[in-house]
């Protein structure tokens, strides 16, 4: 790969950083800053009753997963001379930005039903705001890429800087709201994510399409072929089972942190950090692995150990101790590389040779179909996780909701993979079709 070309994928790269930076911070502190435990270092108030929180985020991944498809089908379609792709990543940007600070500035100080309907509010804007960004970003993937090697480069490149934004935001968010508040957290995170995302359009030039290779088909035609297409869904029973567990877990480690290990729960950023250095340092080993014996072995080996992990949540506290429970988080950061790099490969795969078979180009439905999907499974995991709390309890005294969610989420992963199996795409059709 010539110079030039690396630096211009290792900016785009870079802005998955931000991506992940958005995301990862809203996802982790959205419900602890508003539903907090009655004990907290930070003098938190409940903003939203708990019975409530769940809801706000549901709604919102419902609007964000409507706007998946509708983005993805005029990403495909839309003619400019910036590109198809770009365009959406240069405007929705500014959007995500202020969305995000909104999410930290609730309009009073005290419980209130005033509160409910506001996050619900900013939740959704955010992440209708986040589709609009970042499936486009991602369907530039197979369009910048020119070969198998190529392809995964990137997407290993992506998945560490993905890494990297998530130990900013899970290391960083703890250091600022600790110096500072969540409102100071909100702003200086939300702006160096910004500037992140903005150097794709920066940088990125994309390469037209040919007008044959334009899609024709109605938006629900589109929708419709993306569905039908058996490896797309055995790919997408195994991803959303991996994005359930890892939701889970992300709502629920402030509240392990505090009630189970017993020590602050802004340490649980550093923790997680922790397992992203892990990831970062198992990355660069996942395309010689991927290239090696394929990335659906890869994938599912990989998912059975992160399953195994989510398993041994359940004991934190109990059989294992403070020390042995924060070795088995940074050992969650080895499957963590491989998801962080092999599934917008094989995505892109995916929609590659659907475009060979059909005669379309449409990579965005393909990601736009996953972000829907995703976004509904994380809106479901974001609602069963307070419910678990409440039923079963999430207190010193009432541990058991906080024990029940890893295992859980354990055991939806091992069964996604009894589906995935069916995968049939391979390294060797894909050399042979490019």
């Amino acid at each position: 790969m010539k110079g030039r070309r690396f630096f211009v994928l290792f900016m785009y790269s870079l802005g998955y950083m931000g991506i992940s930076i958005f995301t990862q911070t809203a996802v982790k502190w959205y419900q602890y800053y508003y539903t907090p435990p009655a004990f907290n270092t930070q003098g938190l108030k409940i903003l939203v009753p708990i019975g409530l929180i769940g809801f706000s985020m549901i709604v919102a991944r419902i609007f964000d997963g409507v706007s998946d498809p509708i983005v993805a089908y005029y990403s495909d379609k839309l003619r400019s001379r910036w590109g198809r792709r770009i365009p959406f990543v240069l405007f929705g940007s500014p959007v995500l930005f202020l969305s995000f600070i909104m999410i930290w500035f609730p309009p009073v100080e005290h419980e209130s039903i005033l509160n409910f309907v506001y996050l619900t509010f900013v939740l959704s804007l955010f992440f209708v705001a986040f589709t609009a960004v970042v499936a486009p970003y991602l369907a530039l993937i197979p369009e910048i890429t020119k070969s198998a090697g190529e392809r995964i480069t990137l997407t290993m490149m992506q998945g560490i800087t993905q890494i990297l934004g998530v130990m900013v935001a899970e290391a960083g968010s703890g250091i600022l709201i600790r110096i500072f508040n969540f409102k100071v957290m909100g702003i200086i995170l939300g702006s160096f994510a910004f500037v992140t995302l903005m150097l794709t359009p920066l940088f990125v030039k994309e390469e037209p399409v040919k007008e044959e290779d334009m899609p024709t088909v109605s938006m629900f035609a589109s929708i419709k072929m993306t569905f039908s297409n058996k490896d797309f869904i055995y790919y997408l029973t195994a991803i959303t089972a991996l994005w359930f567990g890892l939701n889970t877990l992300t709502i629920a480690m402030p509240y392990i942190t505090e009630v189970l290990l017993k020590i602050p729960a802004e340490n649980s950023g550093f923790m997680i950090a922790g397992a992203f250095v892990v990831a970062v340092f198992f990355s660069f080993f996942v395309p010689k692995l991927s290239l090696a014996y394929g990335k659906k072995k890869v994938f599912m080996v990989f998912s059975a150990f992160f399953a195994l992990i989510l398993g041994l949540t359940g004991l934190f506290g109990t059989v294992f101790s403070k020390t042995l429970s924060i070795v088995i988080i940074l050992l969650a950061g080895i499957p963590l590389s491989v998801f962080f790099v092999i599934p917008n490969a094989m995505i892109a795969d995916i929609a590659e040779l659907d475009g060979i078979k059909v005669g379309q180009r449409r990579e965005g439905m393909f990601f736009g179909a996953q972000g829907f999907v995703v976004k509904v499974v994380m809106g479901i995991s974001s609602l069963v996780t307070p419910l678990l709390f409440r039923a079963f309890g999430y207190s010193a005294e009432s541990p058991l909701g906080l024990m029940l969610c890893g295992p859980l989420a354990g055991v939806l992963i091992l069964l996604s993979l009894v589906v995935f199996r069916n995968y049939s795409i391979s390294e060797k059709e894909l050399e042979k079709k490019g």
